[in-house]
């Protein structure tokens, strides 16, 4: 469990801009008061992820294009009964300039349906983003060997890795194509050894709530973690994660 900000570590969030990239804000009861609650604790920025049909409109619904967007698409969890909803993204995209990304998508060999139909989903859905000059944000879950080598299969120039699973090895590769790897509010060793090993430039951080975090303002400890861990001012960490999410869907 997260430790609770200290009365002296809010006073650092006067003056700072700080990034949710990856949460569900649809899945919160009063998306509204969480939006307000999270502006006045800090946040800036906030990027809300679909995975199926329902939740990806619901995605668009909640998102303002000011301090909210969306990014929609089919997560492996519902390739097998959404995926024609893939033949909507585009005009989707299209006609909400709130929606900056497909995602989240991927691969999934814990909960998902069988491995070739998620493939064909994911790929169809990188190269529809690709076709629309847009991020991809990855859902990988026991399947990141082959998340990597479809991504490098189609020359994928922007994605956010969401929730990452690997170790810090497939952390510097990934930096290495340009991609984003996003920390959760999860503390463990291995998650040490990925922030330790990477630039400050390709680091994201995200609560995935209400699923893992609370609220986006989870978000506030991750970033204390990473600013411990790399020796930087918090400000500076945050501010230097904010402009990365931003740079990556053009915010």
């Amino acid at each position: 469990m997260l430790k609770q900000v200290t009365e002296s570590k809010e006073s650092l969030l006067i003056g700072n801009e700080l990034i949710d990239a990856h949460c569900h804000l649809d899945m919160f009861q009063e998306p509204e008061i969480i939006k307000k609650d999270s502006r006045l604790g800090g946040l800036s920025t906030i990027i809300t992820a679909g995975g199926s049909r329902l939740s990806s409109m619901a995605a668009i619904q909640v998102a303002d294009g000011e301090m909210v967007f969306a990014v929609i698409g089919i997560d492996p969890q519902n390739a097998a009964t959404d995926e024609d909803f893939i033949d909507e993204i585009a005009g989707l995209v299209k006609a909400n300039k709130k929606v900056v990304g497909v995602g989240e998508i991927g691969l999934d060999y814990k909960v998902g349906p069988e491995k070739l139909l998620q493939m064909r989903v994911f790929e169809r859905q990188i190269e529809l983003a690709k076709s629309l000059d847009i991020p991809i944000v990855v859902h990988s879950r026991g399947a990141i060997t082959d998340v990597i080598a479809l991504v490098k299969k189609h020359a994928v120039s922007k994605a956010l890795f969401h929730f990452f699973e690997g170790d810090e090895t497939m952390a510097q590769e990934l930096a290495g194509l340009g991609y984003l790897i996003s920390i959760p509010p999860t503390e463990s060793s291995r998650r040490k050894r990925v922030i330790n090993a990477l630039n400050i430039s390709n680091i994201s951080v995200e609560t995935d709530s209400p699923v893992v975090g609370k609220s986006p303002l989870d978000v506030i400890r991750t970033v204390e973690w990473i600013s411990e861990l790399k020796g930087l001012p918090f400000n500076e960490t945050s501010a230097q994660i904010t402009q990365n999410v931003k740079k990556l869907f053009s915010l």
